[in-house]
């Protein structure tokens, strides 16, 4: 027998699927898998409705019995077994237990790192980035053991070994993050010191914890104090980079997904930009309103809480279980969530300059950007790629989107 621990945070216990009050409904913008059994059974089903959508629908893959098919969508790029009522036909009429693997778990996910199942829900569903940012106990986790039988070992999937340096590092990043502070961007450059201080001692946390002990400490007092901020200087260097990082990010929009609203945010982004910016000088002004405008969303909208953005950041530790498994690749690991920050950011104070930004404003966006970046893996290769060509060979660079 082996001990595992079962690792359940309180987003993951509260959520319930919100059917038509979605404000961003699961059936559109991805790829749905569907295995040979649920194929067989919605072709042969004796309603005779789901069995004319999945004969129309269904598109063999033949790339084993748990991708035999995938879900051709509508030309609104929804699933066709979606109903006007945002419902689906499929739950409607047979049931939960007709459901494909792929329907009846989304949006839940798990991951086995080291010793512990880590359950999570993705941010691509409005109601968990609901239940992620507006719950201030949303990051509290739950730990209960559960005892594993040998045989089933190898059926574990997306298992991920982690050293005990790797965990140890998890925890100082974790409680940098959750630390007070005046502002959350502090937090994040206060977790940039401390991997580069890391890297200075090749990871040698075994040899060196006290001293490692004693720099987080003082990075925590630093916090604290008010004393650890990111300069709010806008820099032309800066200014360049957050364009070429605006320009990455949306780089295959109008190719890779069929999400209008991310598409009207990038127009916004970009018209923004452009008006009357000729210059650099120009350019470095208008990421300056921007943070200005950033600074006052924080202070008076629904972000006002200071728990919102440290629990988005936490959810992205969790999820990612930072550091990861490969140490080398611990600053590229953090530069993709100062950029996944950097967008949201911008987006929103973007949208603030027109509108009042409400609550549903958020939950939208942050569903749309994380169905965009995490339904399709060449979406999420092609912004990795996009980081070596954006960072001029310094993953450090990204702490130039902070401020």
């Amino acid at each position: 027998m082996k001990v595992r621990k079962i690792i359940t945070p309180n987003f993951y216990k509260k959520f319930r699927c919100t059917g038509p009050e979605c404000l961003n409904h699961c059936c559109h913008g991805w790829i749905i898998y569907i295995d040979k059994k649920t194929h067989d059974n919605y072709i042969n089903s004796r309603d005779e409705e789901i069995r004319s959508v999945a004969k129309n629908a269904l598109a063999l893959t033949r790339a084993g019995r748990k991708k035999y098919s995938i879900i051709k969508f509508n030309d609104e790029g929804t699933c066709p077994f979606f109903t006007a009522d945002k419902l689906c036909r499929v739950h409607q009429k047979l049931g939960g237990d007709a459901l494909s693997p792929t329907c009846a778990i989304y949006p839940r996910t798990q991951r086995i790192w080291g010793d512990q199942l880590r359950r999570g829900l993705t941010m691509a569903c409005s109601e968990v980035v609901r239940l992620v940012l507006f719950a201030e106990d949303s990051m509290q986790q739950h730990e209960e053991i559960n005892l594993l039988a040998s045989a089933a070992k190898s059926k574990l999937l997306y298992k991920d070994s982690l050293g005990q340096a790797n965990q140890l590092i998890h925890l100082f990043a974790w409680n940098l993050i959750a630390a007070q502070s005046n502002d959350i961007e502090a937090n994040l450059f206060a977790l940039a010191q401390f991997v580069l201080y890391l890297q200075r001692i090749n990871f040698d946390l075994s040899g060196r914890l006290a001293e490692a002990e004693a720099f987080y400490e003082e990075l925590l007092a630093s916090l604290h104090s008010g004393q650890l901020s990111v300069n709010n200087e806008e820099r032309e260097q800066s200014a360049l980079l957050k364009l070429r990082a605006i320009m990455a990010i949306y780089k295959d929009i109008n190719t890779t997904t069929r999400n209008y609203s991310l598409r009207a945010d990038y127009i916004s982004i970009a018209e923004y930009l452009e008006e009357e910016a000729s210059n650099k000088a120009d350019l470095k002004n208008k990421f300056a309103r921007l943070n200005q405008q950033w600074q006052q969303l924080c202070a008076t909208s629904c972000l006002k809480d200071p728990y919102v953005l440290r629990n988005y950041l936490l959810y992205q530790l969790y999820t990612s279980w930072f550091p990861g498994k490969d140490l080398s690749l611990i600053m590229r690991l953090f530069y993709r969530m100062v950029m996944d920050y950097f967008f949201l950011k911008i987006s929103l104070a973007v949208k603030s300059l027109y509108k009042d930004i409400k609550q549903e404003d958020v939950l939208t966006l942050f569903a749309d950007y994380y169905q965009y970046v995490g339904h399709s893996a060449q979406t999420a290769d092609n912004l990795d790629k996009a980081i070596n060509e954006i960072n001029g060979g310094d993953d450090l660079s990204c702490l130039l989107l902070l401020g």
